[in-house]
């Protein structure tokens, strides 16, 4: 039994205990994790059927997606233009009770409306799968640790790069673009827009790339993302273009110690808020608590958001195997912003930090202009 099938069947066992029938499941990462391809369908639809009761899956996809889906050892369906996939899951989900993900909008999973022709032809009793499956997925097992190594470990060399090529008079804008491209060489196979914002810019968390030209003495924050072979990393760091000033450094400080209390933090069994809590205490101690104005961290897997949230009020409980983001900010308006961000593995035995092979120390982040 394969790791795909055995996640499979672990939703079947619950299926079975919550008196279900069968699973309807056809959000894209979903069903890369229970089948290992990974396909965007646009409008088309695509999905899984789990059939709790006999055990028979069955996977769903357009035809032009068949080389992808010989990589799926499930049984298939696959149709062609024109065809309509209703007639094949017709004797698949009739007079069944059913669950199914909903998360995000029932109809955005199921496109060209699927989803309410479904309600209407069948009359399904329905159940939401979404807090189960965010469950399911919210632990990474060994495979998926490995997954995440490989996924960290590039967007390490990613840094690398940008690093060598940050300099006074190049724009925010080239620079995004140069991670773009390297994204591909690097092997990526989906990513995020690079978020670089230099100057007071930079005060804006979300801020996008612009025109801007890059100063000398000025402060750049760089916050990009990469998802390598179905999985993602997420990695922040500030770099400075010459020596930065004594209130640069001090903030550039606090931040670094704020990180380590919310790594300090990550201990299984605790609730996630303390993570949060712990590097906005160290923030608010040295005053900038205004200036940190989002969650400490996000949940990271086959989505670059995904459960849980790292706030501080999330009373749940650190699980082993848990994946997310660290990053403490601190945000001036009119003068700079900074953020620093890394990404944690819980174990027993305190968290693995996947994105270590990049440097934060300010000496290294510090080039000589």
């Amino acid at each position: 039994m394969d790791i795909y099938e055995k996640r499979r069947q672990s939703i079947c066992e619950w299926l079975c205990g919550h008196d279900l029938d069968a699973a309807l499941i056809g959000e894209p990462r979903t069903f890369l994790y229970l089948t290992g391809v990974a396909i965007s369908p646009a409008e088309r639809f695509m999905g899984i059927v789990l059939d709790a009761r006999n055990g028979r899956h069955v996977a769903i996809a357009p035809k032009l997606e068949e080389l992808n889906m010989r990589k799926c050892s499930t049984e298939q369906y696959l149709f062609s233009d024109g065809e309509d996939p209703l007639d094949i899951l017709e004797p698949l989900l009739k007079d069944r009770k059913i669950g199914v993900q909903m998360g995000g909008g029932f109809q955005e999973h199921y496109s060209m409306a699927l989803g309410k022709r479904i309600f209407q032809r069948y009359g399904l009793d329905i159940v939401d799968l979404t807090d189960l499956l965010n469950q399911i997925r919210l632990s990474k097992d060994e495979t998926e640790l490995m997954a995440l190594r490989e996924s960290a470990d590039k967007l390490c060399q990613m840094f690398e790069f940008i690093r060598k090529r940050l300099a006074p008079g190049k724009s925010e804008l080239e620079l995004s673009m140069d991670m773009f491209a390297e994204t591909y060489r690097l092997g990526g196979t989906d990513y995020m827009i690079p978020c670089i914002l230099s100057g007071t810019a930079a005060a804006s968390p979300h801020g996008q790339a612009s025109n801007k030209i890059l100063q000398k003495g000025e402060q750049v924050l760089i916050d990009c993302s990469i998802d390598y072979q179905g999985y993602w990393a997420d990695m922040s760091r500030t770099f400075f273009l010459g020596k930065p000033t004594p209130k640069m450094r001090e903030v550039f400080q606090v931040l670094i110690e704020a990180q380590q209390a919310a790594f300090d933090a990550i201990k299984v069994g605790e609730p996630i808020c303390t993570i949060d809590q712990a590097a906005r205490r160290v923030i608010e101690k040295a005053g900038y608590g205004p200036y940190f104005n989002h969650r400490v961290g996000h949940g990271i897997g086959l989505s670059i958001h995904e459960a849980p949230s790292v706030d501080g009020k999330n009373q749940d409980l650190i699980l082993p195997g848990m994946y997310h983001s660290v990053e403490p900010g601190i945000y001036i308006p009119g003068e700079f912003g900074m953020r620093i961000e890394d990404d944690a593995y819980a174990t027993e035995h305190g968290p693995l930090i996947l994105s270590e092979g990049m440097r934060r120390d300010l000496d290294y982040m510090v080039l000589p202009f």
